[in-house]
């Protein structure tokens, strides 16, 4: 599971004292996970990252990438 964050997210109910409503799912998806938090530095800290549009859309693909890559696989040498 992808789940992506914006530093300065407009729609999270977070304070500063809390912890913004992206990292509440990470912790409680059972799943396998991954968060992308995506800074100012960035130009990308607003929801759905407007200011880099590109570099969401590359870490996300990256993350598609990785986890939905094949993977070798696994030769039982007993069997021959």
């Amino acid at each position: 599971m992808l789940v992506c964050e914006a530093a300065d997210g407009l729609y999270y109910s977070a304070t500063k004292e809390e912890e913004p409503d992206p990292g509440k799912l990470y912790r409680h998806l059972p799943a396998p996970r991954t968060l992308l938090t995506f800074t100012e530095e960035a130009g990308a800290d607003a929801h759905c990252h407007p200011g880099a549009v590109r570099l969401a859309a590359a870490r996300i693909f990256d993350w598609l990438d990785d986890t939905m890559s094949p993977r070798p696989r696994q030769v039982d040498r007993r069997a021959a």
